[in-house]
Order: C-alpha cells, then sequence, then structure tokens
C-alpha cells in the first residue's frame, strides 16, 4: 500500500522543536502531512518541509482546528500523531494493508514504546502491555462498546478511514459552535465513535514511540470524573453523550432509550478491575501517606520492571535491543536532545 494514501495529522501545541524533529521523521516519506498548530507563535521551519500543509491556529480548542482542515483530507486514509510522539511509517504502510484487506474494520493500530529523554540516555519501555494483539471484532456496535472496557489503551492514534474520522469530527461542531470541548471528552468521544462504526485490532508491530513528558496538556484538563459530575459542564456533557447515543441508534437495531442505557454505564464503569491484590494494598498505602510524587514513581518502577520482563525479546517492543525503526527515531530524539 503506497503511504501517499494516508494522511498524518499532527496537532502541534507550543512545542516548536519537537514538531521540528517530527517533520524531519517523515520527511523522506510519502505520508501527506498536515499540521494544525495552535502554538503562540508561528512556526519558523514550515518552509523547510516540502510534504506538509502548515496552518496556524493559534490558541484554537483542539476539535476546532481539527474541524477547520477536514476539507483538506483527499486521502482514504488518516490518523493522529501527537507532536512528541513518533508513528512508525512502516507500521502504517501495514496497519493499512490490513484494512484494505478487512473492511469491517474502522482503524487499526500497533503496539507502543514510552520513552523519556535523559540527560546521558534514552530508556525506552513498553506500552499497554496489557493490550497484546487485542482484537475488538463483536459484530453489534454494543457488542464492541461493552468489549472496550477491558481495553487500556485509547485508539485515538490509530489509522482511521477518512471517511469515519471526516464524520466523527464534522459531528462535534454546530455551526462554528463547538458541542464539546474538554481533552478527555474528545478522546473518550473518538474511541466510542470508531467502535460504533467499525471493529478495531492491535497488530503485533512495533507501532509507535510516545514521549513521557510532565506537564502535558492532560495534566491541566479539568478531569473526566468532574465535567461528567459538575453542574457547569452539564450541557457539554449532554452534548458529548448524547451525539454517542444517535450515533449508536442510527447504526444498531436499539432503542434510545438501551443505547443511552448502555453508553452511560460504560462511562460510568468505564473499565473492570484488573489491579493486582499488592499493587492495590501499595496505593492504599501511598494514598494514606499522601505523597504523590512516590506513587507514581513506585507504580512507574514496578509497571517498568514486569514490562521488560513480559516483552522481553518481542519485535513489537525492542526496549533492550536495536531495530532499524528504532534506531531512526532515536536519531531523532538524539538531535534535539
Amino acid at each position: 500500500m503506497n503511504l501517499e494514501n494516508v494522511t498524518v495529522i499532527i496537532p502541534a501545541h507550543n512545542r516548536p522543536e519537537r514538531l521540528r524533529r517530527l517533520l524531519e521523521y517523515y520527511s523522506n516519506t510519502k505520508l501527506r502531512i498536515i499540521v494544525t498548530d495552535s502554538s503562540d507563535r508561528i512556526f519558523n521551519y514550515a518552509d523547510q518541509f516540502q510534504n506538509i500543509e502548515y496552518h496556524h491556529f493559534p490558541n484554537e480548542q483542539f476539535l476546532l482546528k481539527i474541524y477547520q482542515i477536514l476539507h483538506l483530507i483527499k486521502t482514504p486514509y488518516v490518523l493522529f500523531c501527537a507532536d512528541d510522539d513518533f508513528i512508525v511509517p512502516q507500521a502504517i504502510e501495514k496497519v493499512v494493508d490490513f484494512l484494505e484487506a478487512n473492511y469491517d474494520y474502522a482503524s487499526a493500530q500497533g503496539h507502543y514504546l514510552t520513552f523519556e529523554v535523559k540527560k546521558k540516555n534514552i530508556e525506552f519501555i513498553p506500552g499497554y502491555i496489557r493490550n497484546f494483539e487485542k482484537d475488538i471484532n463483536q459484530n453489534l456496535p454494543s457488542e464492541r462498546l461493552a468489549e472496550f472496557r477491558n481495553l487500556y489503551a485509547s485508539i485515538l492514534y490509530s489509522v482511521t478511514r477518512t471517511s469515519t474520522f471526516k464524520e466523527m469530527y464534522a459531528k462535534c461542531v454546530d455551526g462554528q459552535t463547538l458541542n464539546f470541548n474538554n481533552l478527555f471528552l474528545a478522546e473518550i468521544y473518538f474511541n466510542f465513535f470508531l467502535l460504533i462504526e467499525g471493529k478495531n485490532k492491535t497488530l503485533p508491530l512495533f507501532y509507535g514511540a510516545r514521549e513521557h513528558i510532565e506537564g502535558s496538556a492532560t495534566e491541566s484538563t479539568v478531569p473526566y470524573r468532574i465535567v461528567s459530575q459538575s453542574p457547569e459542564y452539564k450541557i457539554e456533557f449532554q452534548n458529548f453523550s448524547e451525539i454517542l447515543i444517535n450515533q449508536l441508534v442510527s447504526r444498531q437495531n436499539i432503542t434510545v432509550e438501551n443505547a443511552r442505557s448502555l453508553i452511560f454505564s460504560i462511562l460510568k464503569d468505564p473499565k473492570k478491575d484488573h489491579i493486582h491484590p499488592i499493587k492495590r494494598k501499595l496505593l492504599n498505602l501511598l494514598k494514606r501517606i499522601g505523597n504523590p510524587a512516590l506513587m507514581k514513581k513506585m507504580i512507574h518502577n514496578r509497571y517498568k520492571i514486569k514490562a521488560l520482563r513480559i516483552t522481553k525479546g518481542m519485535q513489537s517492543y525492542p526496549c533492550t535491543f536495536s531495530t532499524p525503526e528504532k534506531a531512526q527515531i532515536m536519531y531523532y530524539i538524539s538531535k534535539y536532545k
């Protein structure tokens, strides 16, 4: 499958050096790149790259800046890549080949590494290790949504069919007014809408490297639990949920009441409780101590040890060995380290 049939949308915001390294990473590919940049200042290096369309929407809401470039997506497939991440072109090609052969799948992705840039090295650890070859392949949209309770990774960065992507984001806007704008709602909306539209598969391949950065946008966004319960966000949450309910009704022979019941049951209890008893004791102890920084560090270290042990030698998780794809990513990280 030719990568000229794939558009990568990079939603950039106030990280020009990371945007520059990502654009350099993609500069030798045939991917079509659209940058939607809500940074305070315009990106000064856009003219250096031949395969991108750069659009500056200073301080624009995430969903609105995506909505404004929907008409520019001309390829049959599209995906997001955050400006601080890398999604592997070779993996994109394999995912598209899978989607070409499986028309009942609306989206697909692969396995992720998480990396952290340190003074002397770049540390990689596996990401979302509970999602090995996860296949949400139920025939009914309601069944796929129910299965999503067990999914530990978002499908936000999946390769997606463009027709579905455009419909999904067009419904976020009424005229020029957003129906909702919270980033957590936007991600949940993306996940639910895609699963209503079709199946999703996690293929056993190295798909992306995601940078771990303290103080990211989601850490400053109003948490979902507040948006879903506070009176001041009532209209925003209602708009978000009604779009999903109506979409489910339009795709399955189900009443509005049953669709609403299902959507809200999953939103209220998004995933089953798979926390290990030892981890739960640790969490409860640290909660009583009241040291969130220590809690995060201990949980991170525990996950790292477990993840490296489970994925040792797996080609889709090249943490402790080199692959051409990983080496290329490391080159660009080091260049802007």
